[in-house]
């Protein structure tokens, strides 16, 4: 497993030497540093087996951007990793299957997760950071010679595709902004939408960066 301090530098992109679609697999496996054989094949089953990998694949497709420091790898090295992945995909279905009639899959549905309780506590933390900040501007304000600058959290402008949210949450975190997004389609898709109902909450809630910020920090 990569470092996380490593990853915090790192930049989430769909891959051009590690590609057999779009390359979005090989990118997610070049981010954590994982062999793309093992990544494919997760992605697979949980797409033949929970429906909603085929439609984050396809949202990937569009938020994650292409690895701009690769040139496109050679169709002789897909092909030779070709019979280890369909191998490797084939016996992993198989016992897939196998566990399933077995019955043990029922305890691990994804759509049976408590999801207005995730999203519930996830506004509940970010509406802690924001009150947070606010305690901090609030010393700020009485002990200025001492104070620290305050983190605050804004919808972004550089990292916007619809109204900054994620481009804002990656900045506060410091975590690459594509896989803040991809978190969010899954999170979304697993809780029939609730992700769309948080997401204009915290445009509601999240005022827009302003135009000085980048230059006053």
């Amino acid at each position: 497993m990569a470092d996380e301090s490593k990853l915090s530098g790192k930049k989430l992109y769909r891959s051009h030497e590690n590609r057999m679609i779009a390359g979005v697999c090989g990118g997610v496996a070049e981010y954590f540093e994982l062999d793309p054989t093992l990544i494919r094949i997760a992605w697979v089953a949980v797409a033949l087996f929970g429906g909603v990998g085929v439609l984050v694949y396809l949202a990937a497709i569009f938020i994650i951007p292409n690895n701009p420091g690769q040139e496109p790898g050679s169709s002789e090295n897909l092909v030779k990793d070709k019979p280890l992945f369909w191998g490797s995909l084939l016996i992993v279905i198989g016992a897939l299957l196998l566990f399933k009639q077995m019955g043990l899959f029922n305890m691990f549905q994804i759509w049976h997760m408590p999801w207005q309780m995730v999203w519930a506590i996830f506004l509940i933390v970010v509406g802690g950071v924001l009150l947070y900040n606010r305690s901090k501007e609030k010393e700020a304000e009485t002990d200025i010679e001492n104070a620290e600058p305050v983190k605050k959290l804004y919808r972004s402008r550089d990292q916007k595709m619809i109204s900054g949210v994620c481009g804002g949450l990656s900045e506060y975190f410091e975590l690459d902004v594509s896989l803040i997004r991809i978190l969010w389609v899954i999170a979304t898709l697993a809780s029939a939408g609730l992700g769309i109902l948080a997401y204009i909450v915290m445009i509601l809630v999240f005022p827009e960066e302003p135009d000085n910020v980048n230059a006053t920090e």
